[in-house]
């Protein structure tokens, strides 16, 4: 379902490099795909994914209102976010993929949410543009070190996210799978 917040962010699916992926391209907006979900951290703590970004924006930086702007995220929420038109707040842990403001395994404090949302920069720059990555990730560590202490609930909804709205640069990412690991 379609998660928009100011305009919309086309995304579609499409195949690259014989892959069928989600791709998302920036449209001077802000929405996300979401999913709701129930996983439970503690038997399934890794989260993996395959994505890839063609184009990132240089000017955005996420601790910035007005240059808020990444290239490819992917927000998991802690808790019950209630009615998706307006949701509630609950932590939430934000993956991305930016610009090279941030090094590797930063964690920034989202000035629209702060406290509620924190993003870990798991990809910084130009260097594996036009590449596909694959992240794997221990969400009760992510959690721990973004939050300082466990996840309070498990993941409810995870997000695909591409956003241009504040710097309106080019930006187009592609997503290809998510999945939770449980042991």
């Amino acid at each position: 379902m379609e998660f928009p917040l100011r305009g919309t962010t086309e995304y579609r699916i499409t195949t690259v490099d014989e892959r069928v992926v989600i791709q998302a391209t920036g449209r001077n907006a802000a929405s996300g795909l979401i999913r709701l979900v129930q996983i439970d951290t503690v038997r399934c703590p890794i989260v993996s994914w395959s994505w890839r970004v063609d184009a990132l924006q240089k000017d955005a930086d996420l601790r910035i209102k007005d240059k808020e702007d990444v290239a490819a995220s992917i927000f998991l929420l802690f808790g019950d976010p209630g009615f998706l038109a307006d949701p509630e707040p609950v932590p939430t842990l934000r993956y991305v993929w930016t610009n090279n403001k941030f090094p590797i395994e930063a964690v920034i404090d989202n000035p629209y949410l702060p406290g509620v949302v924190r993003s870990v920069v798991v990809r910084s720059g130009e260097e594996h543009l036009e590449q596909w990555m694959m992240e794997r990730r221990d969400v009760i560590d992510d959690f721990e070190i973004a939050f300082g202490q466990p996840p309070p609930d498990a993941i409810h909804a995870i997000v695909l996210f591409t956003d241009n709205d504040q710097t309106r640069q080019p930006v187009e990412a592609y997503y290809e799978w998510i999945q939770a690991i449980c042991r």
